[in-house]
């Protein structure tokens, strides 16, 4: 995995899916005979495998990696026999990035491990993806993983399959030791994948998730309103996902906005349909849930998975009433009381009180928000600058996502 970043060749524009065949001809390390008959063999070392076809395409939120080889492997082999398999990922983000995907060697089952390719050349620190990996048979990869797990935009990313050897560096003719599909490239234009729905494991009441990663989510209650707008430009200059708990009513006239929130990588909640207490369940809760279900499909095509009760009025009844029409009752352990309106420097200190796992309740709507609106990128830098990360309740509850 010694791949200069000199070594990416010119990558041309291809289409939504692009896929690519090798050449025909001898095994590398091998030397094709004068005029046919017997091959001679090469002088013995490590040789990169013979890449034969490589298709990258949108599955969803998903990109999916096929390819093919025309010798056999594992990926016990490939630290064997000193060799590498990666996919580089070319994309713009603040000028060009790339990410080089590398089958792990000598590990039992095929697994996947991303590399940032430095400017200078070679690799920065090995990261594992959380990909779902397997061979069709020995000769043949194929791989699912989130760009987004790998801080990939949603825009044109230009790719090429690598196979090369250790201590490989690429110039003038390395074919003896490198092999590139497509050999100048190709482009797969992404599109912002669509969820239309999701479904969520565990429990059905939360006020956290798990403490093992060291992420936060910040949510905010009782929008969409004017306030949703200037929150939302904030949360895409700092790049922080979030979750909003919608009121029912006011989500037609705020379509726009609730679209965008998913446009953008948020999650979008139910929170009653007129922030009503539905502590006693029952069917005025069954009815006031289902409604701001109904009224945020009809806006954006997502059905919600996650609500949370007004005024932290909950019960067995309504917790229960909720889990029936699919969605799980979220709350939250870091109230900011910011609808008390008590200073920007107080809302923030209180956020900043998360840990790991914490759900951190804010207001986007229902009265001045002015204050939570100037706390907000204080609190996102703070929580950086502590070690955190940010994510939406349904990544931090670890759900699954459906695309259309």
């Amino acid at each position: 995995m010694s791949l200069t970043a000199a070594g990416a060749l010119a990558l041309v524009a291809g289409g939504a899916v692009a896929t690519a065949a090798g050449p025909g001809g001898a095994v590398p390390g091998e030397t094709p005979p004068a005029g046919g008959g017997t091959t001679t063999p090469a002088p013995v070392g490590p040789v990169p495998l013979h890449l034969h076809a490589a298709t990258l395409r949108q599955d969803g939120g998903a990109l999916v990696l096929s390819l093919s080889t025309s010798r056999p492997w594992t990926p016990a082999s490939l630290g064997a026999d000193h060799q590498s398999l990666c996919l580089r990922l070319v994309y713009e983000l603040d000028g060009f990035a790339s990410r080089d995907l590398c089958v792990a060697r000598g590990a039992g089952k095929p697994q996947l491990s991303y590399f940032r390719v430095l400017r200078a050349g070679g690799h920065g620190p090995q990261h594992q993806v959380q990909a779902r990996v397997w061979q069709p048979d020995e000769r043949s990869l194929v791989a699912r993983f989130s760009p987004a797990k790998l801080k990939i935009p949603y825009s044109s990313v230009r790719w090429r399959v690598l196979s090369s050897t250790d201590g490989c560096r690429i110039r003038g003719d390395a074919g003896d030791c490198f092999e590139a599909l497509p050999p100048d490239g190709g482009v797969l234009r992404l599109r912002a994948p669509q969820p239309i729905g999701c479904t969520v494991p565990g429990p059905s009441y939360v006020t956290n998730g798990p403490r093992d990663r060291r992420v936060v989510a910040l949510t905010f209650d009782d929008g969409p309103s004017s306030y949703t707008a200037p929150v939302l430009d904030v949360l895409r200059r700092e790049r922080v996902p979030a979750t909003f708990f919608l009121i029912g009513q006011q989500v037609s006239s705020g379509a726009a906005l609730v679209k965008r929130m998913l446009t953008e990588g948020h999650m979008v909640a139910g929170h009653s349909w007129n922030h009503a207490n539905l502590s006693s369940g029952g069917l005025l809760a069954s009815g006031q849930i289902s409604s701001t279900a109904n009224a945020i499909q009809r806006a954006s095509g997502f059905r919600p998975c996650l609500w949370r009760a007004p005024y932290g009025a909950v019960s067995p009844g309504l917790i229960g009433v909720a889990r029936g029409l699919g969605e799980t009752t979220v709350q939250w352990d870091v109230d900011t009381n910011d609808w008390m309106l008590p200073g920007s420097g107080t809302i923030a200190s209180r956020a900043l009180g998360a840990r790991s796992g914490s759900i951190v309740l804010m207001h986007d709507g229902g009265g001045s928000r002015s204050q939570t609106l100037a706390a907000l990128p204080t609190i996102i830098r703070g929580l950086r600058s502590r070690g955190y990360g940010f994510v939406t309740v349904t990544d931090l509850l670890r759900a699954s996502m459906r695309f259309g």
